[in-house]
């Protein structure tokens, strides 16, 4: 360590604080002293009220094993259940088994049979948390027990209630703190709790298993770089007197910022990217695999040149190890600085070990998940094409578990005598081997539909080409055939669900017919096609069976629900009713099937106000185009005698262009629709990044990326009557409307 860190003033034995938390200990000791419990513990309500957190743990064999908080709203939980109730609750062995098998995370804090018992801490006045004991060999306290058990926390209560009259704070600490079992004297007692309530540090080794614990837990559980962030920030930063964290990794000779959280973005600017060159402190760091901490003075002094680090008392430098190598460097900022003792600098390091790990496995992860779901989305159409007879959109949504690719795609293609072929399909599995025969299958829907052949004749002979494939998996498919000038529709299917079609009065349309068995399973199987005739304002909807989410409820209900849905809210723009049709499935964390949904709505032979239509295309980095359109943009509005401001017009559609050309450097399709009383415009492209909505300020606007981008999106927000971005195939559409003039 460099420099001579200076020692904090510890809090005075006889303050308030200190004899709250003497109090807690004192009525866990004399609980411990008659029932010989396995672990006891104070738990605090939380701030926000959602939780009890550990607070002070007596030091036993098992005290590490504590659970560290209990959600309220779990009634499984014997604390939760206590704080609701107001009353002593009991949970033997059966019914924490039961616990577990609702959370099977528990089983890390109760592997073993224990009975267990919560007393809530209350006065008539308040509630402040709970007691809680744990058994282990179950042994069920008989009434005189629990009878001293729920004294005991009625005492404390009553004594935590006069601390807070007198302004003391109950509030749990960032670690609990583990008290002695053993009898102390008061002023020993004070000093002890003094130490052990430092807001940075650990104490002891039952504080250090217990934070491994904590932190080993969390770290298994994450899957993306922020969670480990998330976890290194509260089970390791904040503990030792942390306030903010930079976890950096070498890639090609510089430091590249993995994450951060508490940390000053003028900070993050300058580390991000330097180069890992002798005289820079996280390149010292790791080059002698030595852990530096200095006080920002110390730090300028050793680094007069250094450029970054002026937020903050102390900084310190560790290596971070995986693999058995220096791989990054973790840059913590304190805002104290205190000597730290040799066991404490091991606990240290070893956790970020830990973390090390834990990061490049989420990272490898997170790069697999990328490249598999890139792979996905680069065998979906590239967009959806404009046509004047409809209005499109689609969404995909990858499952969350397992390889996050699969085999769910849909296609949208032009065919001969002005028709139009909608195709869905799913293929078996989730994983990459179902991606590829995806890819396959869907080249030869499209070849065969291009030839010019009907539904059911395409799938007889995609069935075919998948049985010669030999896969050994299965697919449903449905392709729906539409004649743009009248109106008919054919439709066969192969195993899946039939288009939802509601007429425009809200009524379901749907033929009724027998679907053929899936793909790749009979190589003789014949399939049959239904012909229905969509009146103008129809809509459609095609998806796959993870918008009904059949995995947790039956068919029938599910369907049900989606007809009902498509009914109650046909009216709404079609971008909007995709994103309430998929909302609560994409919101699932544990969804375990793709999504794919399709919707068409069908404007036939409407009036002509509604029927206008006009399309523009402009290739790619061809910015000269945006000024034709804008000459061309004038010339329509007179043309359709547009009742809108033009001027608003060609602002909005040269802000939304000009932002796809530079930022997603495609070619962009406009399409312009004349309704009723407003003017529609959608700008498609090829790139799924939606545009920023962000105030760009201040100097850094010249090396901002997102500076016109914000900007201009800015604009759009404030003159247009609505406006919003959506998936489209491979890419998005950016839509917004104008109100005609009243």
């Amino acid at each position: 360590m460099n420099g001579e860190p200076f020692q904090f003033a510890p809090e005075r034995p006889g303050s308030p604080e200190a004899r709250c938390d003497a109090e807690m200990a004192e009525a866990l000791r004399q609980l411990c002293m008659r029932l010989c419990p396995a672990t006891a513990a104070v738990y605090f309500l939380t701030a926000d009220g959602r939780a009890l957190k550990v607070s002070m743990v007596i030091d036993t064999p098992l005290s590490f094993t504590v659970i560290p908080s209990v959600p309220l709203d779990d009634p499984n939980r014997v604390g939760a259940a206590a704080y609701q109730s107001g009353k002593i609750v009991i949970r033997d062995q059966v019914a924490m088994q039961k616990a577990v098998e609702g959370d099977p995370a528990l089983v890390q804090y109760i592997p073993f049979s224990c009975l267990i018992v919560a007393a809530p801490l209350q006065t008539v006045h308040r509630r402040f948390g709970v007691l809680i004991l744990d058994w282990v060999p179950p042994r069920y306290p008989d009434a005189k027990q629990l009878e001293f058990i729920q004294s005991v926390a009625n005492a404390l209560a009553v004594k935590l209630e006069r601390e807070v009259e007198l302004g003391v704070s109950v509030n749990a600490p960032i670690t609990p703190w583990f008290v002695p079992l053993c009898s102390e004297s008061q002023e020993e007692s004070e000093s002890a709790l003094t130490s052990l309530a430092r807001p940075i540090g650990l104490r002891g080794r039952t504080a250090f298993l217990y934070q491994f614990q904590r932190l080993a837990a969390e770290l298994s559980a994450a899957v993306q770089s922020h969670d480990i962030v998330a976890t290194m920030q509260s089970q390791v930063v904040q503990p030792f007197g942390g306030t903010g964290v930079a976890l950096c990794l070498t890639e090609n000779g510089r430091l590249q910022v993995a994450g951060s959280a508490g940390f000053a973005k003028a900070d993050l600017r300058a580390l991000d990217g330097i180069l890992l060159t002798p005289g820079a402190p996280e390149a010292d760091a790791m080059s002698q695999i030595r852990p530096t901490i200095f006080t920002t003075p110390e730090l300028h002094l050793a680094y007069p040149k250094l450029d970054r680090y002026h937020e903050g008392h102390a900084w310190m430098f560790l290596p971070l190890i995986a693999d058995r190598r220096v791989v990054g460097c973790s840059v913590i900022v304190c805002d104290r600085h205190r000597p730290f003792e040799r066991e404490e600098l091991a606990v240290l390091i070893t956790m970020l070990g830990q973390v090390g790990q834990s990061l490049q496995r989420v990272l490898g992860h997170e790069w697999e998940q990328s490249l598999a779901q890139t792979m996905q989305k680069s065998l979906l159409p590239r967009r959806l094409p404009h046509l004047k007879e409809i209005v499109t959109t689609s969404r995909y949504v990858p499952a969350m578990q397992g390889a996050g690719v699969g085999g769910d795609w849909y296609d949208m293609i032009r065919l001969s005598g002005n028709r139009i072929g909608l195709i869905i399909g799913d293929v078996e599995g989730h994983n990459i081997d179902a991606a590829g025969v995806m890819a396959q299958l869907r080249s030869g829907v499209r070849a065969y539909a291009a030839e010019g052949h009907e539904p059911a004749c395409v799938l007889e002979r995609s069935n075919r080409l998948l049985v010669g494939l030999d896969t050994g998996l299965f697919a449903t498919c449905c392709c729906m055939w539409l004649d743009l000038d009248t109106g008919m529709v054919g439709i066969a299917s192969a195993g899946h669900p039939f288009p939802v079609i509601n007429d425009q009065d809200g009524r379901l349309t749907t033929p009724t017919l027998s679907t053929g068995p899936p793909l790749g399973v009979d190589p003789d199987a014949t399939f049959e096609q239904a012909d229905t005739l969509l009146e103008p304002g129809s809509l459609v909807a095609l998806y796959t069976d993870g918008l009904l989410d059949l995995r947790h409820h039956p068919v029938e209900r599910a369907l049900s629900k989606l007809c009902e849905q498509l009914t109650d809210r046909r009216t709404l723009d079609l971008e909007a009713l995709a994103d309430e049709l998929i909302k609560g499935a994409s919101a699932s964390s544990l969804r375990d099937d793709d999504l794919v949904l399709l919707l068409m709505r069908y404007e036939g032979a409407q009036p002509d106000a509604s029927r206008r239509v006009a399309r523009y295309s402009i290739e790619r980095n061809d910015l000269q185009q945006v000024r034709r359109l804008r000459h061309a943009l004038e010339s329509l509005a007179c043309t359709w005698q547009l009742q809108i401001d033009v001027d608003d017009l060609q602002l909005l559609v040269s802000e939304v262009v000009t932002n796809s050309l530079i930022h997603a450097q495609t070619e962009v399709d406009v399409l312009l629709r004349s309704y009723p009383g407003r003017l529609r415009v959608e700008v498609r492209d090829s790139n799924p990044r939606p545009p920023i909505l962000a105030a760009i300020v201040g100097g850094e606007e010249a090396v901002n990326d997102e500076a016109e981008s914000g900007r201009g999106m800015l604009i759009v927000d404030a003159v247009a009557w609505a406006w919003g971005t959506s998936p489209a195939g491979r890419g998005k559409t950016t839509w917004f409307e104008l109100k005609a003039k009243s």
